[in-house]
């Protein structure tokens, strides 16, 4: 089947709950004789959430157009994994938030608006699929990965479980899910992570709203692990 990528701006998406977690899928074997649990084997571990937004007025129609492009279960959501007490995005973008980002002479687009706003890292050298630690660079937001924080590479989310100062702008961070795909030298790894997910329901997500013209959203979502 073919699926096609939709994507879910930031500024369409604001939080009321944030819910992200890592499914690892264990497959526990039976019990043995005396009584002590079995192996547990992780196969194809994914992420998946259930987050929740508040949309007013404008934000509601462009989520119906994002919810009939997506075709029920067969569209894939891009979709930010917002995680404000390990990453605050709002905060590290507020200098940009009117204008976005100006080219290097500091002029903007003819719409009056620069480049969106994409804080990231550096990965220092070549980082191989299955990696669990790697050192990357700061350099081009200064903003260091803090433990617990929702990093990604080409949508691919991880969450840093260490970070630990090497010198200068180099940080040794701990990563799980171990790294999916391999990462080459100086590759951008995004302080904000995206991923890339699948309704669980088809029918969910569904903006129902009254008079005061608002809705709560919230969706159950699994990450798309084949591409």
């Amino acid at each position: 089947m073919d699926r096609h990528l939709v994507t879910v701006t930031p500024s369409l998406w604001r939080d009321l709950e944030i819910a992200w977690d890592i499914d690892w899928r264990g497959q526990p074997s039976p019990d043995t004789l005396n009584g002590n649990s079995g192996t547990v084997f992780n196969a194809f571990p994914r992420w998946i959430g259930s987050p929740k937004a508040k949309l007013n007025r404008g934000a509601i129609p462009a989520w119906n157009a994002i919810r009939a492009m997506m075709e029920g279960r067969r569209g894939i959501l891009r979709m930010p994994m917002n995680d404000p007490l390990a990453f605050d995005w709002r905060a590290a973008a507020a200098e940009y938030a009117v204008f976005g980002v100006p080219f290097s002479t500091g002029s903007l687009f003819s719409s009056g608006k620069g480049f969106a706003y994409t804080p990231t890292v550096l990965a220092v050298s070549d980082v191989a699929a299955g990696a669990t630690m790697f050192e990357v660079d700061i350099s081009p937001s200064g903003i260091a990965p803090v433990a617990g924080q929702i990093m990604s590479y080409d949508d691919w989310p991880f969450r840093v479980t260490s970070a630990d100062p090497m010198g200068g702008d180099i940080y040794e961070i701990g990563v799980r899910m171990p790294i999916r795909f391999a990462i080459p030298a100086d590759a951008e790894i995004e302080h904000r992570a995206f991923g890339r997910f699948e309704l669980v329901d088809p029918r969910g997500g569904e903006a129902r709203y009254g008079r005061r013209m608002s809705a709560e959203v919230t969706l159950s979502v699994q990450e798309v692990i084949v591409r």
